[in-house]
């Protein structure tokens, strides 16, 4: 089924433009294989960590794929200060940016505005998976969300899991692809994660995105669960790329044990429910959530510092 760079654009979400298409589609080699309820985002049972640099800016698109009538450079707004917000079920927080709104908060997920067009993140989307095609818009088997080859690459299953947020929230099917991916360490427990990041074009501007990924072990019925975690920016704000995301995704945190809900494996054996152990869940936030330098993860997380 997949191409190398599976075509996508990003999900509705107020700001997150409609209709546009990514372009540059070279990527990094993908990250390495690391050593479950509806298709929905889970219910869940509410710490603070710092951490670390986000994804470099990917590469400004080529002049040759700029629109006519794209947006003019937008003035940014880093100097006045951040303001919190904290779901209202109280399962996510974050810092939001200078004039940056939250539109959407409940279960862990956290969707966000920025006060320029183009300018939107969204942090901790769970889409549980079916180890089948993919088709644009139709959900898997076992009450899943979508059917996801788990053998595709890493960078397909970024387009592909993005593709389906696109399409369930009713805007059309665009082109596009990733155009670099890195991996993150994770115990074997959390599976395939990694960041990456890309490039849009399409008649309302040109835009860049970067964030991480997560796909979980695949579990016996064929099922497995995914986490993604996204910001967007107008090209013209691409010096600012990684700033932003790192302020983000930075200051996003889920507490522990509605993370540990939220990963729960797909597959729940009847009558109990399994958790994920505290330490993968610890390593997750650590390096998915908060993209925190190898170098500063703890050994039990894949790094190099201490546990």
């Amino acid at each position: 089924m997949t191409p190398m760079c599976r075509n996508w654009s990003l999900l509705r979400i107020a700001a997150l433009a409609a209709g546009v298409a990514l372009v540059s589609v070279t990527h990094a080699q993908s990250p390495t294989q690391g050593t479950t309820q509806s298709s929905g985002q889970s219910t869940a049972p509410s710490a603070v960590q710092t951490a670390a640099p986000a994804p470099a800016a990917p590469t400004t698109p080529p002049p040759s794929a700029s629109p006519q009538g794209a947006p003019a450079p937008s003035t940014p707004s880093a100097a006045l200060p951040p303001t919190s917000y904290t779901a209202s079920d109280g399962s996510a927080s974050v810092m939001l940016p200078a004039g940056w709104k939250a539109v959407e908060g409940t279960q862990g997920l956290i969707v966000l505005d920025g006060p320029n067009a183009g300018e939107a993140a969204v942090l901790g989307k769970i889409f549980n998976a079916h180890n089948a095609p993919f088709v644009p818009g139709q959900k898997g088997a076992d009450n899943t969300g979508m059917s996801m080859p788990y053998a595709a690459s890493f960078a397909d299953k970024v387009g592909m899991v993005v593709q389906q947020i696109v399409v369930s929230e009713g805007s059309p099917l665009p082109q596009g692809a990733v155009t670099s991916v890195a991996p993150i360490p994770v115990p074997r427990t959390l599976g395939q994660c990694g960041t990456f990041s890309g490039n849009m074009t399409g008649a309302r501007g040109q835009f860049v995105l970067a964030g991480s990924f997560c796909a979980l072990p695949l579990e016996a019925s064929g099922d497995y669960k995914t986490m993604i975690m996204i910001v967007q920016l107008p090209v013209a704000e691409s010096a600012n790329l990684a700033a932003v995301t790192q302020s983000i995704l930075a200051s996003y945190n889920m507490p522990l044990n509605t993370l540990e809900y939220n990963l729960r494996p797909f597959d729940q054996p009847a009558g109990r429910v399994v958790l994920l152990d505290p330490t993968s869940s610890q390593c997750f936030e650590l390096g998915v959530m908060h993209l925190t330098p190898a170098a500063q993860l703890p050994r039990a997380c894949g790094g190099s510092a201490p546990n």
